[in-house]
């Protein structure tokens, strides 16, 4: 395993290098997941500090671990040449410095090393982060992608009604005014001095606590106003990283950010060094049929699942990821004690997570040899827990809002698509598993039949790409690149005709031609309609004529 260290202007990660950036800007550092990015920013602020740092980590864990080991490392200096730390996050251990924090804003331009959370940086003015006591400080490190995406901040009505007037004038004691309806135009006063005594006749209150912090912020906006008008307040990093130094760090950035993007960084080396095997397995439910499922009814569609999970985790210690839901109480509320239920038989609850994981183990499954996680945990993209684990199983399809993209494509002036984020998604979770510890353990990855197969086939290739060509990487057939995926109510459609004839898949998948033949009554139990009737299916056949399968309903 390669030792972390940095020297000479050089980052030298576990498998690979990346040149250190020597301009300001946005620059993007995608050395792989488990690659010791976060030991690496603790060495960048033991040789840049005197320039000033700003961190920014994703959540107060990670906050605290990240001060933990820098107090570490200030504690063994002399007294006299000891940088200065502040970490500031909402957690409840750092309520004294959030309080000075309020009460003296500016004061943190007196911190040569200043850890924040990602939620900071976007709900209040970035500018009191970057700020320094020589200026600005000289590099931002952005540990993984921000995942905290707010609309940009709207000047609030009331806000414009204060501040501005509206008059017929065209300039206003040598201000010029913006063109209104009926031949008016709107100013704005010429000073904060004159904003503050509106403001302050009015009695609105931008914010409710009386501190130094919500004053700043208050004539951050007047500011904004002056200079700006009453556009929207921008504060994504694509908006301020050309001030400073500012590096993202993160092991799936490649995927958001394009070959042809100049800001990712170079990289010598790999990112991964593991034999990696993708099998893929039929699922025979779908996510929505849980809804009323006890143990027995869902054993009754899924016991098949069950027992291959069992093959499964009789090979390796293996991680689930399946969907969340919530725990449903069926019964009368116990008015007496709180969060309690009275109920006219057995308790249901509607968790899949531990609904599977208590029929793995009544199946004979020990409970040491897997964990069931769900998607947008947390544990699926920022976790160490599972390094041991050899085989990971992707059990059901799943969805992102449709803003997330866009939002990220904002903040970081990049051009990603929906697939590229699911990638990254994929690829960020598998290597929860022992591949991030880059010492070539082989793994598998399961995914279930719902799941986009085009997607995993581009997971697979990048895993190929990344790898040293003596890694035996493989497992997911080339899709079909002719067609597009099919609209998502027909992906069920098409899933349960794979399962009725696999040969149907074989023939999208090679682009070859094929015809088979099923009745009216096969067709409607494997894909009911609200009415059995050869014209509810024309769509269908449609979608598969268009690929040279001809399906003739008898």
């Amino acid at each position: 395993m390669g030792k972390i260290e940095f020297s000479n202007g050089v980052m030298q990660f576990i498998n690979c290098s990346i040149p250190f950036p020597t301009t300001n800007g946005l620059h993007i550092v995608s050395s792989g997941c488990g690659s010791g990015k976060s030991t690496m920013i603790l060495e960048i602020i033991k040789e840049k500090c005197w320039k000033g740092i700003l961190v920014v980590v994703a959540t107060i864990e990670a906050a605290e671990e990240l001060a933990k080991k820098t107090a570490e490392w200030i504690g063994g200096i002399a007294s006299f040449h000891r940088p200065k730390l502040m970490v500031l996050h909402s957690g409840t251990n750092r309520i004294a410095e959030m309080e000075a924090y309020k009460d003296n804003p500016i004061s943190l331009a007196d911190y040569d090393i200043l850890i924040i959370t990602s939620a900071r940086i976007i709900i209040e003015p970035y500018e009191l982060f970057i700020s320094y006591n020589t200026g600005k400080r000289g590099f931002m490190l952005i540990d993984e992608m921000i995942n905290y995406y707010p609309q940009p901040f709207e000047i609030p009505r009331e806000i414009k009604d204060i501040v501005t007037f509206i008059d017929s004038h065209k300039t206003h004691n040598g201000k010029s005014g913006v063109e209104c309806e009926g031949g008016f135009y709107q100013h704005c006063y010429q000073d904060i001095n004159q904003m503050w005594a509106a403001y302050g006749k009015s009695g609105y209150k931008l914010f409710r606590a009386r501190n130094e912090l919500a004053r700043y912020k208050t004539e951050y906006i007047f500011n904004h106003i002056l200079k700006n008008g009453i556009v929207p307040i921008r504060g994504r990093v694509n908006d301020f990283a050309d001030g400073l130094c500012c590096i993202l760090f993160d092991g799936t950035a490649d995927n958001i950010f394009r070959e042809t993007d100049q800001r990712l960084l170079c990289i010598e080396g790999f990112h991964y060094s593991s034999d990696i095997e993708f099998i893929q397995f039929d699922i025979p439910f779908k996510r929505k049929n849980n809804e009323n499922w006890n143990k027995n009814e869902f054993m009754a569609v899924g016991k098949g699942v069950v027992y291959m999970l069992k093959n499964v985790c009789s090979t390796g210690k293996s991680l689930i990821v399946t969907w969340k839901s919530l725990d449903i109480f069926k019964g009368v509320r116990n008015e007496g004690v709180a969060d309690t239920y009275e109920l006219a038989g057995d308790k249901v609850q509607y968790n899949f997570p531990k609904l599977l994981g208590e029929c793995l183990m009544e199946a004979g499954i020990s409970s040491d040899c897997f964990s069931i996680i769900y998607r947008g945990s947390g544990l699926d993209r920022g976790s160490n827990e599972y390094r041991d684990f050899q085989n990971i199983v992707f059990l059901g399809e799943w969805h992102i809002p449709d803003n997330i993209v866009g939002d990220i494509n904002k903040m970081f002036g990049c051009r990603c698509s929906f697939k590229d984020y699911m990638k990254s998604l994929v690829i960020q979770t598998i290597c929860r598993i022992q591949i991030r510890k880059h010492s070539g353990l082989p793994i598998k990855v399961y995914f279930s039949s719902d799941i986009d197969y085009n997607l995993m086939e581009e997971v697979q290739e990048y895993f190929i790409k990344n790898s040293p060509s003596s890694c035996k990487i493989g497992g997911v057939m080339k899709p079909c690149r002719k067609y597009s995926k099919p609209e998502k109510n027909c992906i069920m459609d098409m899933i349960s005709l794979y399962s009725y004839d696999p040969k149907i898949r074989d023939s999208i998948e090679n682009e070859t031609t094929y015809s088979f033949d099923i009745t009216l009554d096969e067709l409607y139990n494997l894909i009911p309609k609200k009415r059995k009737a050869k014209d509810r299916y024309n769509k269908l056949c449609k979608y598969l004529n268009d690929r040279g399968i001809n399906m003739n309903i008898t």
